[in-house]
């Protein structure tokens, strides 16, 4: 007997899908052998020392050698694990879309801005990320961020109390091109907030020492 096919048309996968599924997967998975490397390196350690104590003599050696080697590898991975955990989560996390007032998404922080009635203008965003990007960069200290307008967003320049590096490319694509050079480091950080900040088309860029963000008008903004 023949077995009739499906009436209903299976869903197609997206390339979001999949990207979500397989860092969902390394960032995870992962950690159950890594943990096994370094428990077992401690272990070893720990029974060369007793060796030598007994002994009275020194058994480290080429093992140390290679016993820190090890450590440091699995260091390392666990550094660039958690950055795709970093991204992983980004990718998932909730977003809180809703319109607010530039100067409240600003807080404390000093506007510098040729734009006429910067009190009245509006934002539609998700204010989480932009803030966390602010705090990222200016610290508790209030900083001067600059405020521009065209017809349709907002843009803030946001100067950095920590030097930014040179990349080639946006941080998010610096930090896929290499874990192990920027993994734990600011760029990691900017990665996270500029994915969530692309979910939202809100577009982000490091330019002069500073990060640029578009915030997108809201309707009924003030012009």
């Amino acid at each position: 007997m023949t077995a009739s096919p499906p009436s209903a048309v299976p869903k197609t996968e997206s390339p979001e899908d999949i990207l979500d599924a397989l860092l969902f997967s390394v960032s995870h998975d992962l950690r159950s052998p890594l943990l096994t490397l370094s428990l077992s390196a401690e272990l070893i350690r720990e029974s060369v020392d007793a060796a030598g104590d007994a002994n009275g003599v020194d058994q480290a050696g080429n093992t140390a050698v290679a016993l820190d080697a090890l450590k440091q590898g699995a260091e390392d991975l666990e550094r660039m694990l958690s950055a795709l955990t970093t991204v992983s989560r980004a990718r998932r996390r909730e977003q809180e879309i809703r319109t607010l007032p530039v100067r409240v998404l600003l807080g404390g922080h000093v506007v510098s801005s040729n734009v006429e009635h910067p009190e009245g203008l509006t934002v539609r965003v998700d204010a989480t990320p932009v803030r966390e990007l602010i705090d990222r960069l200016c610290g508790e200290d209030p900083a001067e961020i600059r405020l521009g307008r065209t017809d349709t967003h907002v843009i803030l320049r946001i100067p950095s109390r920590a030097d930014l590096p040179v990349l080639d490319g946006s941080p998010l694509i610096a930090l896929a091109r290499s874990l192990q050079l920027w993994a734990g480091t600011i760029v990691e950080d900017l990665a996270s907030l500029q994915l969530q900040l692309a979910r939202q088309a809100v577009p982000m860029e490091l330019a002069d020492g500073a990060v640029y963000v578009w915030l997108p008008v809201s309707a009924g903004s003030s012009r």
